[in-house]
Order: C-alpha cells, then structure tokens, then sequence
C-alpha cells in the first residue's frame, strides 16, 4: 500500500511541473506579443511625424533651403541669429526679427546706422569686413547669415558654429537677397509683401514723374582722392531704374561706378544733382572748382546731398524706403 500512495503523490507532483511550465510559456508568449505590438506603434507614430516636420536628431524642426553655396539645413524658427551686414539686419528688423549680434560698418563699436529702428541690445560683432569670430562663437547663434562676396574666407568656420545662409553679394541683388533672408527665418510670405508694397511705391512714383519735363538725374560720391560715378549696376542704381527715372549720358553705362577728375566734371552735371560720401571735406572741395559753377544742376541750386547710411551702406528695404522718400522729395516736390 505504501509503494501505491507514493505512485500517487508522483504523479500529481508530474502533473503540477507540467501545468507551471506550460504556464510559464503561455506567460512569456503573451508578454513576447506585447513587446513586439508596442515597438510596432512607437515605429509608426514617429516615423511619420519626424518626417511632415523635418526634425534632427534633437528632437528640433527643421528645413532645407538653397543658398550661394547650394542646400543648407536651418532650424524651423530660428530665434539666435546673428548678421554680418547692414542689409541683413535692416530686412530682419522690418520682417520683425531681432538678430541677437550684428557689425558696425566702419569700425568696432561704432552705432548702427541711425535710420534703423529698434537695434537696442544687439551684441556688436566687429566691422562688416572683419567680424570677429570669436563673439560670434560666444553668442552660441542658431543661424548665422552673411554673404559670399565679403565672407567667402570664413564660411567654413561659420558653418562649424551654426547652420550658415549666405547670398551671393550685395547691393544690386537686393530683391532677391530680401527673399532669402525672410525665407532663412520663415518669413516668405512678410518677404514678399514688403516688396509688393515697394513695387506699389516706385508705381506711384513713376506716375508723379510722369506729370513733369523729363529730369535727369546725377548720383556721385566726392572722395578724397576721386569722384566716384555711381552707374545702373548699384544698388540705388536699381531703385532709379525701377522708377523709370533717366540718368545722363555719361552715367548711362552698364557697371558699378566709375571715377572722374576734376577735370571730367561736366559728367557729374545733372538736372538734379545728389550727391553722398563719409569724407566731410571732399564735397567742399569739389564746389571750390571753378569748374562747379559750370554745372546747370548748380547754377539751378537742384544739388542735394543725401545720407550715406542708407543710399550707399543700407542695402536692405528699410534703406530703399527710405531712398523712394529722397526721390519723392527732390524730384517730386521739390
């Protein structure tokens, strides 16, 4: 009878080995499913939103766009950016973007030019020409935008310190420069209608002109040791063109600028003569020529000089605003 009970009580402790590690495999299987199902839902939910919002690794929004040097990865909203011009920073400041460092024109430290509005606490960075790379790095930037023309030596050292945006070069390209700056900072559409409210503006003013005898108009710069013919091909060569306004003959050429002498003064003759520069002294100069009063836009008292900051350093729309005030008030209603 012993040897029957122990039989017995064998096989009941088989069959209870046998129900746990049944039990067990069920238990694994089951976690096994939730594990695979749940990476599954993590998979396809991320996928998707990484890529309608363009993030990086970090988690941050992102988007492509084409510079002077071709595609460049800049974040969504950018909101520490640092400009290496003046044209820059005057179309940031009007698509209502504070950059957070920015250049002096001439020298380190100097103000920034007087006709831009709300540049209070924005680091200085150098000059335009040598921006000091060093306070750039400091200000740890998210966006950094320059231009090829006078930054082509250190776009590489830039780009180690943030995603870079540079146009190619400055002044007659300025639509276009405008376009890629709003672009840079998610703006496109404020972009475009700041142009659109510059092409109304030269339309109205094209058709004041139009009501008066055709005025040609002479655009130079006196310096210390030349005259300097501004052509088409400037900056606010372009504006002039746009508004269909006539230029003489001698300034007529395509290109940049082009200098005179003394001697060569009949070119800088004009219905209305403006005039700008940085050296105080070198306009004075240039009325003593007995030559000077030859000129018919001087005989007509019609020369007037014009503020070098925004006619020759602008470069942006704040500073073509400003040259359409200037046109409307010398050859409008002056």
């Amino acid at each position: 009878m012993q040897v029957q009970r122990n039989g017995l009580s064998g096989n009941k402790s088989v069959t209870m080995i046998v129900m746990a590690m049944i039990l067990v495999l069920l238990l694994a299987a089951c976690g096994k499913g939730e594990t695979k199902g749940s990476n599954t839902g993590a998979g396809a939910s991320a996928t998707p939103e990484a890529t309608q919002q363009g993030n990086t690794a970090g988690g941050t929004e992102t988007r492509t766009i084409k510079d002077a040097y071709g595609d460049v990865e800049v974040p969504g909203s950018p909101s520490k950016i640092v400009v290496l011009d003046i044209g820059a920073l005057d179309n940031l400041l009007e698509l209502g973007v504070k950059p957070i460092g920015a250049p002096s024109i001439l020298t380190a430290g100097d103000p920034y030019p007087s006709y831009l509005k709300g540049t209070e606490g924005i680091t200085n960075i150098g000059t335009v020409n040598e921006p000091n790379l060093e306070a750039i790095d400091a200000l740890k930037p998210d966006l950094i935008i320059g231009n090829q023309d006078t930054h082509d030596g250190i776009h590489a050292q830039l780009s180690q310190i943030a995603p870079t945006v540079f146009v190619e070069t400055l002044g007659v390209t300025w639509k276009k420069n405008l376009q890629l700056y709003a672009d840079a900072v998610n703006k496109a559409d404020e972009g475009q209608k700041l142009l659109d409210a510059y092409g109304k503006r030269i339309e109205e003013l094209k058709t004041a002109l139009r009501g008066k005898d055709a005025i040609e108009v002479s655009l130079f710069r006196p310096r210390a040791d030349k005259i300097q013919v501004y052509l088409k091909e400037t900056f606010v060569g372009t504006i002039m063109e746009d508004a269909g306004i006539v230029r003489p003959a001698s300034q007529s050429d395509a290109g940049f600028s082009k200098d005179v002498t003394e001697e060569q003064i009949a070119d800088l003759d004009g219905d209305v003569i403006l005039w700008f520069n940085r050296e105080p002294d070198a306009f004075a100069k240039l009325e003593q020529s007995a030559l000077w009063a030859t000129l018919k836009g001087a005989q007509n008292n019609a020369v007037h000089p014009v503020e070098w900051e925004y006619w020759l350093s602008g470069l942006g729309i704040q500073a073509v605003n400003k040259v359409v005030d200037d046109l409307n008030a010398f050859l409008v209603k002056g």
